[in-house]
């Protein structure tokens, strides 16, 4: 699988947890690679990246310690998908 195919899998997997399955948000309206994990972007709280990050960590088969968590708060939606990509993620 290339990169690209897997970070196209990645976003989708992120979009698809925070507005079907963690209900953050409504819609993937104006979401780009540029927007915001937290405020005025994906909207995810520090709990729910918690959850996120476990979620990812199962879904591709990276590890992300604790320790690692808080800053990916500051991250933009491609610059998530590029760190778990950067941690090995797998199809």
């Amino acid at each position: 699988m290339s990169t690209s195919t897997l970070e196209e899998e990645i976003r989708e997997f992120v979009l698809t947890a925070v507005i079907d399955e963690m209900n953050i948000l409504t819609s993937r309206e104006g979401i780009t690679d540029d927007s915001p994990v937290t405020v005025g972007g994906l909207d995810v709280d520090s709990l729910s990246l918690i959850e996120l990050t476990m979620r990812l960590e199962s879904r591709f088969g990276v590890e992300i310690p604790d320790t690692d968590i808080e800053p990916l708060a500051s991250l933009t939606l491609g610059g998530l998908v590029a760190e778990v990509v950067r941690r090995g993620a797998r199809a």
